[in-house]
């Protein structure tokens, strides 16, 4: 088949009697012809008269070398279209800036899967004087990422940099025999992608969402919809250094909250079916989480209308906030869960403050999670624990005070046993996890430490990985690298106006 498909592209071309458009560079190209397809049939001709047994013992050797011979070849038939598609014109009209050709071409070097190739291609300075701008159209054309990555080369580098340091990327890289770009240029890559993802963020993220439709589990399947978002705490190199006065000043010095939240989908016997996770750098508020949560839960809704809504997360007021919005905006009824691990921890401090034995606790964390009416055991528990040490005025008055008034407080989102029975988490267990896995295992590492810009371009990129939405995210951003630019129509230079006598 795809000799057939190739037979009949040399067919159309052979057939195509228009002339050259002035867009393009007219290029006779004959991949037979090549130095670099002559090597390789010469060289798997030696191959295949190697005896046997030395083919055998050689044949790591054997491979490797015809994977560089590929990669050369690959690498001739991308500079035989790179200047095919060179523009060749007076001049080029870019964000109605104009520009004159420059005499002859000038290298371009540009990073392809196969690896750096370079390209004698043309260029065009700003009209105007001399020293103006340059641009090269062929660039503007491909879309090229930070001017010279391809854009299958800068999904493959992006997804490295997604996964592990610029150092580590290009080691890898340079291990797999295909593209070799240095670290700084790895560097810069997420950072260009995300610049751009930012700019139209909105749109591009319900495209996706539209896209990723004949990805979801079949609407008969999905009985709950879970969400959530948690926080943890970043190094940042423009964080404060020292504490300042406010209550909020509680972390590690130079260190701000980045937010990071997930949707699950659940069946009825409680198997996660599929996530979604996202996490932004910090935010006051955490705006941007807190729309970008909203629309993929009204998303969601919209796709699995009978399945049941639920919120979890921990004890933190600026969570529930959000998430209270979001059931309002809604206009449906959702559940609140109160992560049951967080809940324990509180149990464990009220319980021991009151005296009860580390051999007791257990007995009550299995109350609060099993019984029906577990949390009002817990919270009759306290405040008997509470007037004891009232009347004996012996310690723990504070500390099980205030565990009691964080189970008043949280009384309606602590009906473990009857989501249990329903199947339905009762843990943050999923949005925590994209604390960790979004965040943690990449951008805390021994001596990190990062800016916002340099931050969100890594969380997008993970985020859309462990999301199974990067095939589709870069299908969406892709247009919108290509740059449009016309041919000047007026070849010659500006005639200056003259004032008005």
């Amino acid at each position: 088949m795809k000799w057939a498909a190739v037979a009949c592209m040399k067919e159309l071309r052979d057939n195509n009697t228009h002339g050259d458009s002035p867009m393009t560079t007219s290029h006779d190209f004959d991949l037979m012809a090549t130095s670099e397809m002559q090597a390789l049939l010469d060289f798997v001709q030696l191959r295949m008269a190697v005896a046997v047994e030395d083919g055998a013992a050689s044949q790591p050797e054997f491979e490797r070398e015809l994977r560089a011979h590929c990669l050369a070849l690959e690498r001739r038939v991308h500079v035989a279209d790179f200047e095919r598609l060179d523009v060749d014109a007076h001049g080029v009209v870019v964000d109605g800036v104009r520009y004159r050709r420059r005499a002859g071409k000038t290298p371009g070097q540009y990073m392809t899967l196969a690896g750096t190739i370079s390209v004698e291609r043309t260029t065009y300075r700003e009209r105007g004087g001399h020293g103006g701008r340059t641009v090269a159209p062929l660039e503007l054309r491909l879309g090229l990422v930070d001017g010279q990555w391809t854009l299958a080369a800068a999904e493959a580098g992006s997804a490295f940099m997604a996964s592990v340091p610029s150092k580590e990327a290009a080691q890898l890289l340079r291990a797999a025999g295909s593209m070799a770009p240095s670290s700084s240029n790895l560097d810069r890559l997420p950072k260009r992608v995300s610049e751009v993802w930012e700019a139209g963020r909105e749109t591009f993220e319900g495209v996706v969402r539209d896209l990723e439709r004949l990805d979801l589990p079949d609407p008969a399947r999905v009985a709950l919809i879970a969400f959530g978002l948690d926080g943890i705490l970043l190094p940042m190199k423009d964080a404060p250094r020292t504490p300042g006065l406010g209550k909020q000043d509680t972390g590690p010095k130079g260190h701000r909250e980045v937010a990071c939240a997930s949707v699950s989908l659940y069946d009825a016997h409680g198997e996660r079916l599929h996530t979604i996770r996202f996490g932004r750098m910090p935010e006051h508020h955490k705006v941007t989480l807190h729309a970008q949560l909203f629309a993929e839960v009204e998303a969601m809704r919209a796709r699995y209308p009978m399945a049941k809504l639920q919120a979890i997360a921990d004890g933190a007021s600026e969570n529930w906030r959000i998430l209270g919005d979001i059931a309002t905006r809604l206009g449906c009824e959702v559940t609140q869960t109160l992560d049951y691990f967080h809940a324990v921890q509180h149990l464990t401090v009220g319980l021991r403050a009151g005296g009860v034995e580390d051999n007791d606790l257990q007995e009550w964390r299995h109350t609060l999670r099993d019984a029906p009416d577990g949390l009002e055991q817990v919270i009759e528990e306290l405040a008997v624990r509470l007037a004891d040490i009232v009347r004996s005025g012996g310690p723990g008055h504070t500390a099980t005070e205030r565990e009691l008034g964080y189970f008043m407080n949280q009384a309606g989102r602590m009906d473990y046993a009857a989501h249990a029975a329903a199947n339905e988490p009762i843990g943050s267990g999923v949005v925590e996890a994209a604390n960790k896995t979004l965040c943690a295992d990449r951008m805390k590492r021994s001596g990190m430490s990062w800016l916002e810009a340099g931050g969100q371009a890594i969380l997008t990129l993970r985020g859309q990985a462990q999301s199974g939405r990067l095939g589709h995210a870069w299908n969406v951003l892709r247009p919108a690298f290509v740059r449009r630019f016309e041919v000047d129509p007026n070849p010659r230079r500006q005639t200056p106006k003259l004032a008005a006598a």
